[in-house]
C-alpha cells in the first residue's frame, strides 16, 4: 500500500516548508518545499536534490532551484489510471517575471519507481525545446562490481550498437542513452533505469555519468535532444502554448536491472500497446539477402515453389509468407500480380516493399500523376531549403497531403494486388526535426507520429477486408504502436560477425518483443550465401538460425533458392524442428552477461513460466579457435531442482543442475532445452 507523509494543514500554517513525502515499501519521494528539490530513495540506491530544468524565455536555461517561490499545488490526490492505483501530487515553481515551472510526482501501489512530469505554465503563449524533469547530482549506488551503463541508439539505422559502457562522455556521446537508459551492476544484477513514458512529441535522453571512483556522479533525463543518433542537422523543435509539458518520465530501481528494463516496455505498453495482431508470428522468405537489387520474377517463384513443394512444415500455425524487398519494381505489375496470385494458390502469403518518408531520385522530379515535383514534399530546414540526404535517400514530409495522397496510392496497389505484408524502409527519415506544411506540426516525433497513423489507418483490416502485417525495418523505437514487428537492428546477413552484431541488439534490446511491437524481427535468417558475399558454413548457418530463434522468432529465409547448394543447405538447417518450435512461441531470451560493453552476448535464457522447462543458447563468435563454456545455474537464473535436456543441434545430452559446460566449435552455438525433476 502506499502511505503520504503530507502534513498539508501544517504546512499551510508554516508557509509550507515541510517535506511532502509520496512512499510505499519500495520506494520513499521527499518533495522539499523549501528549496524546491526532491529526493528518490530504494533499500541500496538513491537521488538527491534533483531539480528539473527547461529552456525558456530568450533561449535561457531556467533550473526549479533557481525560482524563488515553491509551494504545493493543491493536494496529495488518489490516482488510478492506466498504470495503475497510487497517490499523485504537484510542486509550482514561481519568479517574477518568468512562466511557473510545475512538476508533477505519481507512486504507484508497491512499484519501486516514481514517474515525474515538467510543465512550463504561462498566462501567454511561450516555447521550449528542452525539459528536464530529472537532474542530479547526489545518486548513491550499491555495488559489487563494476557498473555498467546502458546506450540504446534512437534508431537501427547505420549499424550503431546497444553498449553497456555508454555513460554520457565524449565527443558524440554526450547526450546519453535515447529514450531509455540504466546504470546497474552486472554482477549484483541490482539497477537503476529511467526513461521517457511518452514519445509522440519529443526525443527523449537519458545521460549517467560516472565519477573517479567508478560510481554514478549525474543524472539528468531531458526531452529535446537531437544529434548523430537521431540523424537531425536542426535543433529539436519547439513545443509551444500556454502549457508546454515534458514527457512523463519513470525512475525506478530494481534487483534485477533486466525486470527494469521489462518492467519499462510494460508501461509503455499500459499507455500505447502494441498494434494489434490476431494472428501468428510471420515465418517465410525474404528476397533482399539472397537478391538484393537483382530480384526476378523467376527467383521470386523459386521461393514460392520450394516453400510449397520442399518445406511444407516451414509453417507458423499453419502460414508462411514470400516477401518481395526493395528493387521489386524489377518485376512488372502483372508479375507482381501472378506472384501474388501463385503464392496464395501454394497455400502461402505474399508480401511487398516500401519507404514511405523516402524519395530517392531527384528532387526535381515530377510526382507521378500529379503537378507535385518531390522538392515539394522534402522536410524543409529554417531557410526553407530541403533537408539533405540521409542513407542515400531524401525526407519526405509526412504532414505534407501529397506525401499521404501518395503513399495511400501506393499501400491502395498493393492491398488491390493482394498482397497480405509490408516491409516500411528507412522511416527515421519522417521523423528528423524541420519545417513542416501542416503548422500544427512542431516537431520531428510529432510527423512521424502523424504519417504512421496514416498508415495504420489506410490498412485497418476493417477497412481492406483482411488483415495486413505492417513490418518496420530501419526506423526508430519510438514512437511505437503503428506497426506489428520492428526490425531489431540494421541489415543482418549470414556469417559469423553478422550474427555477432544482432546479438549485441538481443543482448540490450530483447525486452522491446511482446511490449513496444508484437515482435522482434531479428532480419532474415539467410544460411547459405547473401548476394555477392561468400557462403558461409554451416556453423556460420546455425548460429545464424538459433540468433533468429531465440531474438523475436520472426523467421525469414533469405537465400537465392535457385541455387541447389543453397537448397540444400536450407534444407539442413530449417529441418530442426524443435528450432523452429522455439521460434513459434516468438520470444526473446534474456542476456546471461549485461557487461559485454559493444559487442554482441554469447549467452542467454529463456525460462518458461511454469519453472519447470527452459533454454540456454551459447555461441562461439570467434572465427578459428574452439571455446569452452561454463555458466553456472545461479547466473542462468535457475530455480533449485535436477536440471537435465540436450543441445537441438548436437543432441548432446547435459546434466544443468549446477549450470552449463560446453564445447563450442569455431562459429558455432549450442541451444539446450532443459527440464527440471
Amino acid at each position: 500500500m502506499l502511505s503520504v507523509i503530507a502534513p498539508l494543514l501544517l504546512n499551510s500554517l508554516l508557509g509550507q516548508t515541510a517535506p511532502v513525502v509520496l512512499e510505499n515499501k519500495a520506494i520513499r519521494v521527499s518533495i522539499q518545499v523549501q528549496d524546491g528539490t526532491y529526493d528518490v530513495t530504494w533499500k541500496g540506491a538513491a537521488l538527491k536534490s534533483v531539480w528539473g530544468e527547461a529552456r525558456i524565455v530568450d533561449d535561457t536555461i531556467r533550473r526549479t532551484i533557481s525560482y524563488g517561490r515553491h509551494r504545493i499545488d493543491g493536494s496529495v490526490r488518489d490516482v488510478q489510471d492506466a498504470l495503475g492505483k497510487g497517490k499523485t501530487v504537484a510542486i509550482r515553481h514561481s519568479q517574477a517575471g518568468l512562466p511557473d515551472l510545475v512538476q508533477t510526482f505519481w507512486v504507484y501501489d508497491d512499484r519501486p519507481e516514481v514517474i515525474i512530469r515538467l510543465d512550463v505554465a504561462a498566462t501567454k503563449s511561450t516555447k521550449s525545446n528542452y525539459l528536464a524533469p530529472a537532474v542530479s547530482e547526489g545518486i548513491s549506488f550499491e555495488k559489487r562490481g563494476p557498473l555498467q551503463a546502458l546506450f540504446v541508439p534512437w534508431d537501427n539505422d547505420m549499424y550503431f550498437r546497444y553498449r553497456s559502457d555508454g555513460w554520457g562522455e565524449g565527443a558524440g556521446d554526450g547526450d546519453g542513452s535515447y529514450e531509455v537508459g540504466a546504470v546497474y551492476d552486472d554482477e549484483s544484477r541490482k539497477g537503476i533505469v529511467v526513461g521517457s513514458l511518452d514519445h509522440e512529441r519529443w526525443k527523449s535522453a537519458i545521460q549517467f555519468q560516472r565519477n573517479a571512483e567508478g560510481g554514478v556522479k549525474s543524472l539528468r533525463a531531458f526531452s529535446g535532444v537531437t544529434s548523430k543518433y537521431t540523424h537531425d542537422i536542426v535543433p529539436h523543435g519547439s513545443v509551444t502554448g500556454k502549457l508546454v509539458s515534458s514527457p512523463r518520465m519513470v525512475i525506478g530501481y530494481y534487483a534485477d536491472w533486466r525486470e527494469g528494463m521489462e518492467r519499462y516496455g510494460d508501461l509503455n505498453a499500459m499507455i500505447k500497446p502494441p498494434l494489434t495482431w490476431k494472428s501468428e508470428v510471420p515465418f517465410g522468405w525474404n528476397s533482399w539477402s539472397g537478391f538484393k537489387t537483382k530480384i526476378t520474377a523467376e527467383g521470386a517463384d523459386a521461393a514460392t515453389e520450394f516453400l510449397k513443394n520442399d518445406l511444407p512444415w516451414f509453417r507458423s500455425f499453419g502460414t508462411a509468407y514470400v516477401n518481395l524487398d526493395s528493387f521489386w519494381d524489377n518485376l512488372t505489375k502483372d508479375q507482381r500480380r501472378q506472384f501474388v496470385v501463385k503464392a496464395h494458390a501454394a497455400g502461402l502469403k505474399a508480401g511487398i516493399y516500401y519507404t514511405p518518408f523516402t524519395a530517392w531520385g531527384d528532387l526535381s522530379s515530377p510526382v507521378r500523376g500529379t503537378n507535385f515535383h518531390y522538392r515539394d514534399l522534402a522536410i524543409k530546414d529554417e531557410k526553407g531549403e530541403p533537408l539533405s540526404k540521409l542513407s542515400g535517400g531524401w525526407p519526405l514530409d509526412p504532414t505534407h497531403p501529397e506525401t499521404v495522397a501518395r503513399m495511400k496510392r501506393q499501400l491502395q496497389e498493393f492491398v488491390d494486388l493482394g498482397f497480405d505484408f509490408v516491409k516500411l524502409d528507412f522511416m527515421s527519415h519522417g521523423a528528423l526535426e524541420g519545417q513542416h506544411a501542416d503548422p500544427k506540426i512542431e516537431t520531428g516525433a510529432e510527423a512521424y507520429a502523424y504519417g504512421m497513423q496514416q498508415i495504420v489507418d489506410f490498412l485497418d483490416p476493417k477497412r481492406i477486408g483482411r488483415p495486413f502485417f505492417i513490418s518496420l525495418s530501419i526506423a526508430p523505437m519510438f514512437p511505437q504502436g503503428y506497426a506489428h514487428s520492428r526490425r531489431i537492428s540494421c541489415d543482418v546477413f549470414a556469417n559469423i560477425g553478422a550474427t555477432e552484431y544482432l546479438l549485441n541488439s538481443t543482448n540490450y534490446g530483447w525486452w522491446t518483443n511482446g511490449r513496444i511491437y508484437r515482435f522482434n524481427d531479428p532480419d532474415s535468417s539467410c544460411v547459405y550465401q547473401p548476394k555477392d558475399e561468400e557462403p558461409v558454413t554451416e556453423a556460420e548457418a546455425r548460429s545464424r538460425h538459433t540468433a533468429s530463434a531465440i531474438s523475436g522468432g520472426m523467421m525469414m529465409e533469405g537465400d537465392d533458392l535457385t541455387k541447389p547448394e543453397a537448397r540444400k543447405r536450407v534444407l539442413e538447417i530449417y529441418s530442426n524442428l524443435d528450432v523452429l518450435s522455439l521460434a513459434k512461441q516468438a520470444v526473446t531470451f534474456r542476456p546471461v552477461f549485461g557487461d559485454t560493453a559493444t559487442k554482441g552476448g554469447d549467452a542467454f535464457v529463456y525460462l518458461e513460466p511454469n519453472g519447470k522447462t527452459a533454454y540456454v543458447a551459447l555461441f562461439n563468435f570467434s572465427k578459428d579457435k574452439s571455446v569452452d563454456r561454463e555458466v553456472t545455474a545461479e547466473r542462468l537464473g535457475f530455480p533449485t531442482g535436477q536440471w537435465s535436456g540436450i543441445d537441438l543441434w548436437s543432441k548432446k545430452t547435459v546434466d544443468a543442475t549446477h549450470g552449463i559446460q560446453f564445447k563450442l566449435a569455431p562459429m558455432d552455438c549450442a541451444l539446450f532445452k532443459l527440464t527440471r525433476s
